[in-house]
């Protein structure tokens, strides 16, 4: 079927998990993703953390789904070729290194806008263009602590911690697959590609609303409130009988009435001490330990059949395996697979924006280093001999 990206060329210099995770969503809608790799060792991620499987690092399998492999010496003249020549038939490109070094190489927006000035030209940092900080590494967690997230996740008695999954990396990832969308609609618009600069940081401060609207009002820096949420009470985890849940009140006038009836404490819900959001955050120890005493009464299953029956705000803590098996997921396909050209079969998580008349899919498994050089090569016009020479001299690589 048609996929709303087909015929879109990307050009993927990027790196890890942001930039490769933003690409791979756009190859989930139909574009050609070409990830140029690095000789000798390729994607610094095929070798990080401590999952491998025959050796190939399970993070690089799941952020480089559908992708061609373009395995190239970069340093050597011939290979700053090759790249100059895809340049020229391509939509996007996009990069992730720090301000500077792009150019350094011979693949900054300058170079490549004046071979093929149709170019959508992302580049992904971690701080921005310019600017103090923008000269600095930055990673997931360097960014969360930066960005003030951290500073608000965690037990208020306790330090700060990370967010239990890379939303800088994620945020960052998801803005990139933004950038390039609307680059190229502005294209269609002016007859031109432009430059655009995408900073992990700043994707990761758009998430700050709610904490945002509260320092804004006050001046005070907001604080952690765990698992609870920081102006709405009550709505947080609860311990039950055999694990943990979260519910509470949000939006609706009767929300407040709706769970003080899901509890069987239908007359909590006209107790004076307790009628508006405001008394429920200044009394927000009491309360809570009271509702605690309630909730560890009955298993996570039993308070799910009673706050559905009611209708009320609630979901039980699940682990990875149980939402992966869960009907609602398994009903959706999310869980899917693809064949990988040396591990066999491994798992994937499908495309998640579900376009009824153009939907995305996944296009094809993570490839392996160097595993499309030679086609890549032959269809940006090198002969055979060509391509054998330039393996042969070690600028171009193949699996």
């Amino acid at each position: 079927m048609t996929k709303p990206l087909d015929g879109i060329r990307v050009l993927d210099f990027t790196r890890h998990m942001a930039g490769p995770y933003g690409t791979m969503i756009l190859g989930d809608y139909g574009a050609d993703i070409i990830k140029v790799e690095s000789l000798p060792y390729g994607d610094g991620a095929r070798g990080v953390g401590t999952a491998f499987i025959d050796g190939e690092s399970a993070l690089f399998l799941i952020w480089n789904r559908g992708k061609r492999s373009l395995a190239l010496d970069m340093r050597k003249p011939e290979g700053l070729e090759v790249v100059h020549r895809l340049a020229a038939t391509v939509d996007v490109v996009v990069t992730s290194y720090r301000p500077g070094v792009a150019d350094e190489i011979g693949i900054g927006y300058d170079a490549l806008s004046a071979i093929n000035d149709q170019i959508v030209y992302i580049s992904l940092t971690a701080f921005g263009p310019d600017g103090p900080l923008a000269p600095y590494p930055g990673t997931d967690p360097v960014v969360q602590a930066v960005s003030g997230v951290m500073s608000v996740t965690g037990e208020p008695d306790r330090g700060p911690n990370l967010v239990g999954v890379p939303m800088a990396d994620f945020t960052g990832a998801l803005v990139t697959a933004q950038a390039a969308m609307l680059g190229l609609f502005a294209r269609q618009q002016t007859g031109k590609g432009q430059l655009i600069d995408v900073s992990m940081l700043f994707a990761l401060m758009s998430s700050l609303t709610t904490r945002l609207a509260s320092h804004w009002v006050d001046g005070e820096d907001p604080e952690r409130h765990g698992s609870a949420h920081s102006v709405v009470v009550p709505y947080e985890a609860f311990q039950t009988a055999d694990g943990h849940v979260v519910t509470g009140v949000w939006g609706g006038a009767d929300g407040w009435e709706r769970f003080c009836r899901a509890i069987g404490e239908p007359e909590l819900a006209t107790d004076k001490r307790y009628l508006t959001n405001q008394q429920r955050v200044d009394a927000r120890a009491e309360l809570t330990e009271y509702l605690q005493g309630i909730f560890i009464t009955r298993t996570s299953a039993e308070w799910e059949e009673s706050f559905n029956q009611h209708r009320a705000l609630f979901g039980p803590v699940h682990t990875f395996s149980q939402i992966l098996n869960h009907p609602q997921v398994k009903q959706a396909g999310l869980v899917q697979s693809v064949e990988h050209a040396t591990l066999g079969e491994i798992p994937q998580m499908g495309p998640v924006i579900g376009l009824h008349d153009t939907p995305g899919g996944i296009a094809g498994p993570p490839p392996v280093l160097g595993q499309h050089s030679e086609e890549i090569l032959a269809e940006a016009g090198y002969s055979p001999e060509e391509i054998a020479a330039m393996i042969k001299a070690g600028v171009a690589g193949t699996a």
